[in-house]
């Protein structure tokens, strides 16, 4: 069978009601890609059996003889009265729940261990260990409630598997999976990435997106997630060619400010090249220090950060002079640059990543408004640079918009001098 049209759904008032987030669609998406079909699309579902009811129907009805449909489910096959998938697939398909013999035998040896008794517990789980009758079985082997693909109508298939990210992502490999790949036809995909820095969506989408034909035309389908001081653009095609055309236009395009993932990279040439990096930082107040060591391995390059907050902190262990912080303020490009420097020679490091700026609420003035930073390079034996920037957004955004541009700002003077 042709590779068919994808939807993922995932079911929980939890979800809908922003008390947790579905972490199982992206998921599977990405297993899906690496088997070699695409998404079409992501539904997050409350625990309404007439919404989910609704939306199966719905998408039920887009199938053709010429397209069919493959709804991936999760969530809401549990024991409790709001998990509601086995009712509301069984009344669509008209048939009658049934037990897993497996599921069954596994919910008693629970029990049992326990020393609760099985038959009681029956009354009220038998839900959990029940499938609709006719469907294929997908064995739980990490929890008990198993999953199940069931034909809804000609060309369209439902598998559901349970919320649990621990279950499902067992389940979806072991069971799933090689099912998809014996019924449908896989196509070779291709994708490809880039940030860009400093750019919104809609921008990015105005001067680059729309005037791609290859994009208009459907051969390759784009992706934009907005980061902190960053977009990630994703591109998507069953043609690698033209992957690769886009990016390198991008690239071409957005110059220094197109790279790939800085944070993964940035750490391999620091490695590669034996270059050793400290931080100073006031405005971020460790941030930089924090996103460096959340790798692991960062001590080989990682060498400390110092938190200067305080102009006592600057001036008696970064060694900034009391008149630059006199005459141009804590907040400048000079204090940055010596904060830098002072870096440099307090922890012993070939490169350093100072930042100082008013993250606000307060403490602006009409000359140097909330959101204004300043960055500093410092080189051990070189020039130091000086970057000012100006986020103007709410103080937890900014340290982020500030602690991404500094690691950037390090990473394009490395590839400009490494």
């Amino acid at each position: 069978m042709a590779s068919p049209k994808i939807v993922v759904l995932s079911t929980g008032s939890e979800l809908t009601a922003g008390r947790s987030q579905d972490t199982n669609s992206s998921w599977i998406a990405n297993e899906l890609f690496g088997m070699g079909f695409a998404v079409s699309k992501f539904v997050v579902l409350p625990d309404d059996p007439v919404v989910i009811s609704e939306e199966l129907r719905t998408l039920t009805a887009l199938a053709t003889k010429e397209t069919s449909i493959l709804l991936v489910m999760t969530g809401g096959l549990g024991p409790t009265e709001d998990d509601y998938t086995l009712e509301v697939v069984c009344k669509i398909k008209g048939v009658t729940a049934e037990e897993s013999p497996i599921a069954k035998r596994k919910m008693e040896t629970f029990y049992r261990l326990r020393g609760r008794n099985f038959q009681e517990a029956m009354q009220t789980a038998v839900r959990q260990v029940s499938v609709p009758e006719g469907s294929f079985v997908l064995n739980n082997n990490v929890g008990i409630a198993p999953g199940f693909i069931l034909s809804l109508a000609e060309n369209v298939h439902l598998g559901c598997m349970p919320g649990v990210p621990g279950e499902m992502t067992e389940m979806f490999r072991e069971e799933f999976a090689p099912w998809i790949l014996k019924t449908y036809s896989p196509r070779e995909l291709y994708s490809g990435f880039r940030f860009v820095w400093w750019m919104s969506e809609s921008q990015f989408q105005k001067e680059f997106i729309s005037k791609e034909k290859v994009i208009a035309d459907g051969k390759v389908i784009w992706g934009v997630a907005a980061k902190r001081g960053y977009i990630r653009v994703s591109f998507q095609s069953d043609n690698r060619t033209l992957i690769d055309d886009l990016l390198r236009k991008l690239d071409t395009f957005y110059g220094a400010k197109s790279t790939s993932d800085v944070f993964e990279e940035l750490p391999k040439m620091l490695i590669e090249k034996k270059i050793t990096v400290g931080t100073a930082e006031s405005c971020t107040g460790g941030l930089i220090a924090k996103t460096f060591t959340d790798v692991p391995g960062a001590s080989a390059y990682f060498y400390g950060g110092i938190v200067s907050y305080d102009n006592g902190v600057k001036t008696g262990i970064l060694g900034v002079k009391r008149n630059t912080l006199e005459e141009f303020g804590a907040v400048s490009g000079e204090t940055a640059k010596e904060m830098a420097e002072g870096a440099l020679d307090a922890l012993g490091v070939d490169y350093s990543i100072s930042v100082t700026g008013i993250a606000g609420p307060g403490g602006g003035t009409p000359q140097k408004k909330v959101g204004l930073v300043y960055f500093g390079i410092g080189q051990k034996d070189g020039e130091t640079e000086v970057h000012e920037h100006y986020f103007p957004f709410p103080r937890s955004s900014f340290r982020e918009f500030a602690a991404h541009t500094g690691i950037y700002l390090l990473y394009k003077r490395l590839k400009r001098s490494v």
